[in-house]
Formats: C-alpha cells, structure tokens, sequence
C-alpha cells in the first residue's frame, strides 16, 4: 500500500533581501520584545524598546514573515518585501473557554501520543531521536466513522532535535492521518498531513552535526528540486523514472529563471486514471518514480503544471506536489531551516578550527 505525506508551509513569493517595521499596539504605544521572523529559517530578531525591528539576509527566501507577541493575535505576511517599512499593529486575544468533548475511541493517550510522534516527527533515526518538549498541551481526536486521527495545540510545538542541532518551534495548523478501519498503527496509514508555520533555533554545531545535518539534506524534497533548476541529475545522483523506465529530465521539467525565483513547468505523464492514499487524477497530473544513489526509491507526484523554486531549493504549490517513499517519510524530524546550507556550514566549521 502507497503512503503519502503532504507537508505545508505556507510557500509564498518575496522579491528582496531587508525587512524594517515597526510594532504597536492599538494605542500606538511600542511593543518591545515581540518575536519576528522568516517561516521556516533561523533568521529573526525581536522589536526593540521603540517597537523597531529590522531582518537582514544575504538570499531572498520563498517563505511567511511571522510576528508573534504573547497575549496577541499571530500576523501573517505573505509579502514581507513588497514594502519598504511596515507597520503593524498587535490586537489583543480573545479570552476563549475551549470546550474539550472526551469520546470513548477505545485507544489511550499514550497510543495516540505514539501514533502523533511517528506521523508527525517520523521513524527515521532522525524523527526517532526528537523529542517534543511539551506533549501535555496536544490534544487529540479520533473520529470512528471516518477513521481519522487528529491534533491540535494551543501553543507552538517545541520539538528538541539533538542529532540536527535545532530547537523547532512548530505552530500546528492542521494534522490528520487517515485509516481505511479502525487502527492506531502507524503501518496501516493510507495518508498523512501536516501543516503549519515553524522557526528553527540552532542549540548545537560541531562536526558530527554537519554531517547528520548533510545527510538529511542530500537526497531530500529540497535537494531534487535543486538538481530541476541546476540541471544537475547527474551530480545530485537521482535518477527519474516513468513507471520502470528510465527518462530525461529535460525532457518533463522547463526552468527559466523570473527575477528571484526559477519557474518550473512539468509535461503530464501518461499515467492511467488512479488513486493513491487518497489521491486522485484530476486535470493536470505528474507520476514520477526517483532512484537516489542507486538504493533510495521515492515517488512524486505533481497535481500543478506550474510552480516555482527558489536558489536554495525551496518549492511552492507544496500542497500539489505529494511525495511518497523514501523521501515521503521524511518527516519533521528530518527538516532542515529553508537557509540551510551545507557547503557554507563545513567552511564555517574549518575556518573556527
């Protein structure tokens, strides 16, 4: 049985490199000490006494700017560079009772805690290894006449990942997984998803780390669409296939380079009509099998004809473009910020030796 996993992160579309705002509350009074940052990357600052914030970056990245301040409603830019200062005012939370229904599913907490860690963190060594710092504040649900499991979490989940040197704070969106009959074992699922928006403190880098950290990168969703806008198949080692049959690269992917990002346009397979873990041909569809270094077998699937890519090989359309296999089950446990960058990282480590 296909597995798939769809993982979200709200890719967006940034034209430049320096971010400088702002930050008050309704009576214009400055807020000092809110958090800022770029969605899934390490960069980010605070606002200072006078409310100002002010994010620099070498590279442009195909992500959210996120304001968050305790006590206020969460801001979502989708733009961060179309102006050249923004203000933002904060307002305040509503006090909400949550209402917690408890129906008997037949499954324990620490079940479903064992079921969300694998959907959510992943079996590889990586995902294993993580540990989330506060599972109390998880709920969870299971629906027994859908067969669906879902989460949810009023705060951001902290995950510590020792073996990739990162503290990730993830801000839950949406998570399901989904079974054909009532189940809790991970071997049985048919499809999983996960979303949300997440900010990547590094706690940790030496030697070891660098080589986990390289390890996760090559191989991965990011690395692939590197190897679309580098021309680079032979390099990266993946092979593409169409069903059993080895194909060219060029021949199904179309790069050309608009302004900050590369737009990628991908020719239809001749795939018959099927549905896989629930996902089923509907107008454009792209079937793809991937060999990486001769040993690990994924699956992609491209429900978009267009979608574009940014130089550190960063996708939109992620929500449309659904791994399965090797890279499939690499899950949050084995996610890199969107900045990260191996060649740079082992120079760095040489230089402070």
């Amino acid at each position: 049985m296909n597995k798939i996993l769809i993982l979200i992160l709200f890719p967006l579309f940034v034209f430049s490199q320096n971010i400088k705002g702002k930050i008050t509350d309704a009576n214009q009074k400055p807020i000092e000490g809110a958090s800022v940052y770029l969605d899934g990357t390490t960069i980010g600052t605070v606002s200072d006494a006078d409310g100002l914030f002010e994010i620099t970056s070498k590279s442009k990245f195909n992500t959210l700017l996120i304001i968050k301040f305790m006590g206020y409603e969460d801001i979502y830019v989708s733009n961060p560079y179309e102006k050249p200062f923004f203000t933002f005012v904060l307002v305040p939370k509503q006090n909400e009772i949550e209402t917690v229904l408890v129906v008997k599913d037949g499954f324990t907490r620490k079940q479903k805690l064992q079921l969300f860690r694998e959907q959510f963190l992943g079996l590889t060594k990586y995902g294993k290894a993580c540990k989330i710092l506060n599972e109390d504040a998880i709920d969870f649900n299971y629906d027994l006449k859908t067969f669906i499991f879902t989460a949810s979490c009023p705060e951001p989940i902290k995950v510590e990942n020792p073996l990739l040197g990162y503290l990730i704070d993830f801000d839950l969106k949406d998570f399901y997984v989904k079974f054909n009959f009532k189940t809790i074992k991970s071997a049985n699922v048919i499809q999983s998803l996960f979303l949300g928006t997440v900010k990547y403190t590094e706690t940790n880098i030496d030697e070891k780390i660098i080589k986990n950290r390289n390890d996760v990168y090559f191989g991965s969703a990011v690395d692939f669409f590197k190897g679309i806008i580098d021309n680079s198949w032979s390099e990266k080692k993946f092979i593409l296939y169409e069903g059993r049959f080895p194909v060219l690269a060029n021949d199904y992917f179309k790069v050309i380079k608009k302004d900050d990002l590369y737009e990628v346009t991908v020719t239809s397979t001749n795939k018959v009509s099927i549905s896989i873990g629930g996902i089923k041909r509907n107008n454009f569809y792209a079937d793809f099998n991937l060999l990486y270094r001769k040993k690990r077998q994924s699956r992609v699937i491209f429900k978009t004809e267009t979608f574009f890519v940014d130089s550190f090989g960063n996708n939109s359309h992620k929500d449309q473009i659904v791994f399965g296999g090797d890279i499939g089950q690499q899950k949050a446990g084995n996610t890199l910020p969107l900045d990260f960058e191996p060649e740079i990282l082992e120079k760095e480590v040489e230089k402070n030796k």
